[in-house]
C-alpha cells in the first residue's frame, strides 16, 4: 500500500511519501509553529519528488499524539480534508508506538524502555514497553512518580529533562520520529475510512489578551 504520511506533533514538521516497499521521499524541517501554512507545501513538494500525485496515494497516515496539542490538530485536521477530498482511508498512529518499533528495529537486545515525551511543562509524556509490546498505557507523570523505575533504558526528547531530575540512569539517544517512520510503521496496520482519535493527554493551555 502506498502511503501519504504526515508527522507535526513535536518539534519537527514532516511528509513522507511511501510506496508499498520504501521511503522515495520525505521533507523534515524543525519548527515550533508556523505547520499550519508549510504543512500543505510540503506534502506538494514531496509527492512531486516522488513523480506521484494524490491519485497514486493509497492510504494517509497520520500521527495522533501525545505531543502539541496545536500541532496534532493541524496534522488530523490536514490528514482528514486530504482523506476526504481524495476519498482515502487513514491510519493514525500513536508517536509512542513508532518510537518503539524505531529503537527495538535499531537495538534489538534491549528488553525494556521508558520513553519520556516533552510536554512543555513540568511533567513528562510516558509509556513503558517490554520486549516490543506495550507494558503501560501512555500517561502524564511527574518525575517523582519515576524515581524508582530501575532496569528500563531510558528514550525520547524529554529523557535528559527526566534524569537530570531523578539522576543517573541508561539513556538512549535516539531521534524522534518523523514521517517516514510513520509510513514504515503505518504499512503494517489497517487503513479506516473514520477520523483517527487524538492522543490528547493534557488539555490544551488558553492564554486570555488583557485589554
Amino acid at each position: 500500500m502506498k502511503f501519504l504520511a504526515i508527522d507535526c506533533v513535536h518539534e519537527t514538521c514532516s511528509a513522507a511519501f511511501f510506496d508499498g516497499e520504501k521511503v522515495v521521499s520525505e521533507i523534515v524541517e524543525k519548527m515550533n509553529r508556523g505547520q499550519a501554512e508549510r504543512l500543505m507545501p510540503m506534502i506538494q513538494e514531496v509527492l512531486a519528488v516522488a513523480h506521484v500525485g494524490f491519485i497514486d496515494v493509497d492510504a494517509v497516515a497520520v500521527t495522533t499524539g501525545p505531543g502539541s496539542f496545536t500541532g496534532v490538530r493541524i496534522g488530523l485536521a490536514t490528514a482528514d480534508g486530504i482523506s476526504l477530498a481524495a476519498d482515502l482511508p487513514m491510519v493514525g498512529v500513536c508517536v509512542f508506538d513508532v518510537l518503539a518499533r524505531k529503537i527495538y528495529k535499531e537495538y534489538p537486545d534491549i528488553e525494556k524502555i521508558c520513553l519520556v515525551l516533552e510536554t512543555k511543562r513540568d511533567d513528562f509524556y510516558v509509556q513503558r514497553f517490554k520486549a516490543g509490546k506495550p507494558e503501560t498505557e501512555p500517561a502524564v507523570l511527574s518525575a517523582s512518580d519515576l524515581v524508582g523505575l530501575d532496569g528500563y533504558v531510558f528514550a525520547g526528547n524529554a529523557a535528559k529533562r527526566l534524569i537530570e531530575e531523578i539522576g543517573s540512569r541508561s539513556v538512549l539517544e535516539v531521534s524522534m520520529p518523523t514521517a517516514a517512520d510513520v509510513a514504515l510503521f503505518a504499512a503494517n496496520e489497517p487503513a479506516q475510512k473514520k477520523y483517527p482519535e487524538p492522543l490528547y493527554l493534557h488539555e490544551a493551555e488558553v492564554t486570555l489578551c488583557r485589554k
